[in-house]
């Protein structure tokens, strides 16, 4: 019997592995370096010029849509003024003519009458500018007939 216990206290057990010590600190690994952290900022910071420049011309279609819409409004209303005029004083006082709008400034008007041919009918060519690069950016084209002929 002792020498089994002579045996058992000799004999290691084969999944113990030995000790070390080390004299040099074990290196994290976890979180980003000083390099990655600036690369990354300077990817957002060109990503931001992008999309700032993008708002820009965004805000630039926005108020060109405004005003196209506005000026389509008010060619309307000159439409309806044409055909009323047409309703109460007929074709004959009817020629072209241009001016501006009360209220709304820096836009103008200008009205071109042509003759279709028929007595009865003319073709009302309406433009309301508000800038003056693009002077046919709002044109309408409408025909109107005189009802008492």
């Amino acid at each position: 019997m002792r020498e089994s216990l002579s045996r058992l206290v000799l004999r290691q057990p084969p999944d113990v592995t030995p000790v070390r010590l080390c004299l040099r600190p074990a290196r994290r690994t976890a979180g980003f370096t000083l390099l990655e952290v600036l690369v990354a900022l300077a990817v957002i910071a060109f990503a931001f010029v992008g999309l700032l420049g993008l708002h820009g011309r965004n805000i630039k279609a926005i108020a060109r849509d405004q005003s196209l819409t506005r000026a389509t409004l008010l060619a309307r209303e000159l439409v309806s003024q044409i055909q009323f005029q047409v309703l109460t004083n007929g074709l004959q006082n009817l020629g072209d003519s241009q001016g501006t709008f009360e209220g709304y400034p820096g836009y103008r008007w200008e009205r071109e009458v042509v003759s279709t041919g028929l007595d009865e009918m003319r073709e009302v060519v309406v433009r309301v500018i508000w800038d003056e690069r693009s002077p046919h950016a709002c044109q309408l084209v409408y025909f109107v007939r005189d009802p008492a002929i």
